[in-house]
Parts: C-alpha cells; sequence; structure tokens
C-alpha cells in the first residue's frame, strides 16, 4: 500500500512539473540565437526636415552589443526659412513655380563618421530599442543661381510678336526682377547648372533612433533629431531689403543651417 501511494505522489509530481518544463523550451525558442554573431550594418534612409528633404546611406561596424559606429554618405536640399515657392504669371507659354526673390536654390552633398549607442533594449519577445547616435562630417554645398523667364515688350516688333520671354539671372539690383507682373516664371533648370558653385563646409547631427525591425538582421527604424550645417564663406541665398533703404535689396548671406528632421531607416544586419 505504502509503493502505490509512492508511484501515485511521484505520478503527480511529474504531472505538475510538465507545465514548467515546457515553458523553458518556449522561452528558448524566444531567445535569441547565441550561435549568430553580428559584426556589420548597413541601412538606407530618407528623411524630411524643417529645411526641405534628403537621400542616404549608412554602413558601419557593430562594435558590442550596446555600441555601433558607422560611416554615412547623404544628398540634401537646404532650403531659406523665407524661401516660398511662387506661381509664375504664365502671360507667354507654361508657368513654372519660382522663389520670389531667390538668388540661389542650395543642395549639399554630406560624408561623415558617427556613432550609435544603446540606451534601451529590445526585449526578447519584442518591442522597440531605443539609441541615441551623433554623426559629424564635411559638406559640400552646391549653390545653384535661379533663372526666370522675363516678360519683355518691343513695339518695333509685328503685332502679337511684342511681347515675349527672355531667360535671366535673377539680380536684386535689376527692380524688374522683383516685380511679379514681369516674371512669366522660373528659367529651364540646366541653365542654373551650369553656373553652379560649391561652398565646402561641416555639419553635426544628433537624434534619437527607435528600431521596431521584428528580425534581429534586418533594420527598420525611426530616427529623430537636430542638424546643422555651417559655411565659412556665406551663401547668398535670398535678396532682402535692409533697414534704411527702401527699394533696395542685397542679399542676405547665411553662414549656417540649422533643421529638425525626421528620418527612416532599413537595412540588413550580418
Amino acid at each position: 500500500m505504502q509503493k502505490l501511494i509512492r508511484y501515485v505522489c511521484l505520478a503527480s509530481l511529474l504531472f505538475l512539473a510538465k507545465p514548467g518544463f515546457s515553458q523553458v523550451e518556449v522561452l528558448d525558442n524566444l531567445a535569441p540565437d547565441p550561435e549568430m554573431h553580428i559584426t556589420r550594418q548597413h541601412s538606407y534612409f530618407g528623411h524630411i526636415h524643417s529645411g526641405g528633404f534628403g537621400l542616404g546611406f549608412r554602413w558601419g561596424n557593430i562594435r558590442s552589443v550596446e555600441r555601433y559606429t558607422f560611416q554615412e554618405a547623404e544628398f540634401l536640399q537646404l532650403r531659406h526659412p523665407r524661401a516660398e515657392r511662387n506661381p509664375g504669371m504664365g502671360w507667354i507659354g507654361t508657368p513654372r513655380r519660382y522663389i520670389y526673390g531667390g538668388i540661389n536654390q542650395l543642395f549639399a552633398l554630406r560624408y561623415g563618421i558617427g556613432m550609435q549607442r544603446t540606451l534601451s533594449e529590445k526585449p526578447y519577445w519584442g518591442g522597440i530599442q531605443v539609441d541615441y547616435t551623433l554623426s559629424f562630417g564635411a559638406v559640400l554645398g552646391l549653390a545653384i543661381p535661379q533663372y526666370l523667364s522675363m516678360l519683355h515688350h518691343d513695339s518695333t516688333r509685328p503685332m502679337g510678336q511684342q511681347w515675349y520671354t527672355r531667360v535671366e539671372r535673377f539680380d536684386p539690383s535689376n527692380s524688374r526682377h522683383t516685380e511679379w507682373q514681369f516674371i512669366n516664371g522660373m528659367g529651364p533648370l540646366f541653365r542654373g547648372l551650369f553656373n553652379l558653385r560649391p561652398y565646402p563646409g561641416l555639419y553635426a547631427r544628433f537624434g534619437f533612433n527607435f528600431d521596431f525591425g521584428r528580425y534581429q538582421e534586418r533594420v527598420s527604424a525611426l530616427e529623430v533629431g537636430i542638424m546643422v550645417d555651417v559655411f565659412p564663406w556665406p551663401v547668398p541665398m535670398m535678396a532682402r531689403e535692409p533697414r534704411g533703404r527702401p527699394g533696395y535689396l542685397e542679399p542676405d548671406r547665411n553662414f549656417f543651417f540649422f533643421n529638425f528632421y525626421i528620418a527612416y531607416h532599413f537595412g540588413r544586419r550580418r
């Protein structure tokens, strides 16, 4: 009788312990694979910021679970805070939107180095990993002059041909270039490309990266932060009217551009 009681108790203990073994097995399946040794990461990203847009590529080495060092290359637009596109009058032909008072449009190429450190790791069952990222490097600004399709009148021409358009580079000292009734629209883009001017400088960026990717070997993240571009030689962007000189316009030269940004990264780890 005593042996029977012992067998019943042992069987009961094994039955009660079975769910515990099953839970351990499930947790082992959910835990990261210790044999998966990831050392490299690359991602493509696109971002919008308070002064335009940008596209880039970031690549580097995963030094540890919490540290990632990278290089990045990027192409972006930098717009003046007062730049607004206005519709052309379209007296002759189809009008193109132009920047009223705009001297140059500024695009930039960046190359830099940076690091990313983990603030909060992603749980093994999923969730979001929070990192902070810091990068800096060189920037090459490309200032493209704005050309306008200007409306002109010549009374010596035959009737019906007295009004015509001529493409001219925007000049803040030319009063016709600031009077909207004479502007038919923006001129051809290639005219400005042939006269672009480079402006070398430096940039820096700081942001927070939120990785919500489901799989360890894939990158899916949102990044938000601030960035600044500094140019030793100021870029003439817009024409402005100085104090005490009404009716006179001069270039408004910009040494730096400060912007907030939000970016989406996607890529792989290996």
